[in-house]
């Protein structure tokens, strides 16, 4: 009745109980969008047409043109909006939501079945010599953990390795949707520098957040994204820029008039040669210009101004910008951020990997029940032994679906492994009332007792083993934790549940 009760609860929580259709999968920030919508959420149709599928969703939205206007039926509400331009490609239509097929469970994937991003990478001081400890590398994962929530990006796992000459690295693993484009946040510096002719007036440290979202110019199709600077920043930009401006700038119409490392002015009138300001992240430039005559006008009469604007050509380099300026930048002792290794997997080859594994569990089930016919030969002991195998295997997944723990290829090798040890005490269990003297309730008990003696120190030795791979802290062995975990998960399902189930089971059908 226990096993039961287990395996109903475990077959309840595996389905996600939504009807098959097409969701959101992520919502850009600048689609009026963010912030309303989840991922998750249905979408039933497109300017009245019923959607349940990707190719009917793509097909749908392949005949919106620019400009003009779409409805969206999502969770039963009408959502009104424009067509824009995509900023990747102008001539296609653009909303700012990614969409996906709902998915039939609750199960999370990991990396190798969803498809990301993996990079292991370690910070670099600017003094090599110099030894990078626990708190820079503790310091440096808090930063990108940062940086990570900023962008909204789910299944996000850092950590710190070792390798066998012991040096810590910050290994980053980033499953799903949009995967891809995080891996240049993840390897910024995010060193900020506003410089004038060449000198820097202040850095990110004047920074105060939040960062604005990134929005696009109508009249110069550039992304903007505003920030504000504390008083300080605001005085040292305004001083030193007077300072360093001619005292009678030439006029000017157009930059061409001007000197290198000048630009003209814009204003009512005619404007000035004056010194641009440039914007540098990692020493990248992101913007340059001249400030407005008007604004130059008010810093000579001593007022300060603390709003500023970046502006960038495309959309992830001012997602980019915004995300690294909020989480704000590595210690600043640190040069550069070096990457080691840089891999991707991509959702295809994961569905592939799924349908690998489930061919692989099929193939062990199958294979347990030919040497467990041919072992015993009789049906009522065969069959047990099958079920109770299934049914442990349902209920470690419902364990995982109910607490969103991320299944990968490790966690799908030891449910396989899971599935060899539950035979191998099963068959202890069995052998052993099988070889005592049962018409005598007695006997059968002790036998039943004797045969748990033995499961019970072969799972303590399983166990045992296993949490060194489980706390990776000791090993280092990351990629084997969810094997471990999935190991110990089982042995103790079946200690607590399945064995003394398949037990009571063997007593029924052989002990009459």
């Amino acid at each position: 009745m226990v096993l039961l009760i287990f395996l109903v609860i475990a077959v309840l929580a595996i389905p996600s109980f939504k009807p098959d259709g097409v969701a959101v999968a992520y919502v850009a920030p600048d689609s009026q969008f963010f912030e309303t919508l989840q991922p998750g959420s249905m979408i039933n149709s497109i300017n009245g047409v019923t959607i349940t599928t990707l190719d009917e969703y793509a097909a749908e939205f392949s005949k919106l043109k620019i400009g003009e206007n779409v409805t969206l039926d999502i969770e039963g509400i009408q959502y009104k909006t424009p067509v824009e331009p995509n900023p990747r490609n102008q001539e296609m239509g653009y909303i700012g939501i990614n969409v996906m097929t709902t998915k039939s469970t609750k199960l999370e994937q990991g990396l190798d079945l969803q498809g990301g991003a993996r990079v292991v990478l370690r910070p670099v001081p600017a003094n090599e010599s110099a030894i990078v400890d626990d708190e820079l590398i503790d310091t440096t994962t808090s930063v990108l953990m940062a940086r990570m929530n900023a962008y909204g990006l789910k299944n996000v796992v850092i950590r710190k390795i070792q390798d066998v000459n012991g040096l810590t690295y910050v290994e980053v693993e980033m499953a799903g949707e949009g995967s891809e484009n995080v891996v240049d946040i993840v390897k910024s510096v995010g060193l900020f520098e506003l410089k004038v002719l060449n000198e820097t007036i202040i850095t990110g440290d004047s920074i105060v957040p939040p960062i604005g979202e990134p929005q696009r110019d109508s009249r110069s199709g550039l992304w903007q994204i505003a920030f504000a600077i504390n008083n300080d920043g605001a005085r040292t930009l305004r001083e030193s820029y007077v300072e360093m401006a001619p005292q009678t700038p030439t006029v000017c119409t157009t930059d061409e008039d001007c000197e290198p490392s000048y630009a003209c002015s814009r204003g009512a009138a005619a404007g000035s040669c004056l010194p641009k300001i440039e914007m540098f992240l990692d020493d990248a430039l992101q913007y340059s210009a001249p400030p407005a005559q008007a604004l130059f006008e008010t810093w000579k009469y001593g007022e300060e101004s603390k709003n500023l604007l970046v502006q960038t050509n495309k959309f992830e380099d001012a997602q980019k910008v915004k995300i690294v300026l909020e989480a704000g930048r590595l210690p600043k002792d640190v040069k550069e951020l070096r990457v080691f290794s840089q891999d991707y997997v991509d959702s295809k080859l994961g569905a592939g990997f799924v349908r690998g594994a489930i061919y692989a569990g099929l193939a062990a089930i199958i294979a347990v029940f030919l040497v467990v016919l041919i072992r015993y030969r009789k049906m009522k002991v065969v069959l047990p032994i099958i079920f109770v195998d299934v049914a442990e295997l349902v209920i470690i997944i419902g364990f995982a679906a109910m607490i969103k723990w991320s299944i990968d290829l490790p966690a799908i090798a030891g449910m396989i492994a899971v599935l060899g040890t539950a035979v191998d005490q099963q068959i202890v269990i069995t052998d052993q009332i099988l070889s005592g003297e049962y018409e005598q309730s007695y006997n059968l008990k002790k036998s039943v007792k004797t045969a748990f003696k033995i499961v019970i120190i072969a799972a303590s030795t399983t166990i045992a083993a296993m949490i060194p791979l489980a706390y990776p802290g000791f090993t280092g062995l990351y990629a084997l934790r969810g094997f471990a975990i999935v190991t110990i998960l089982g042995v103790l399902i079946g200690l607590l549940i399945t064995r003394p189930a398949f037990a009571r089971m063997i007593e029924i059908l052989l002990g009459e």
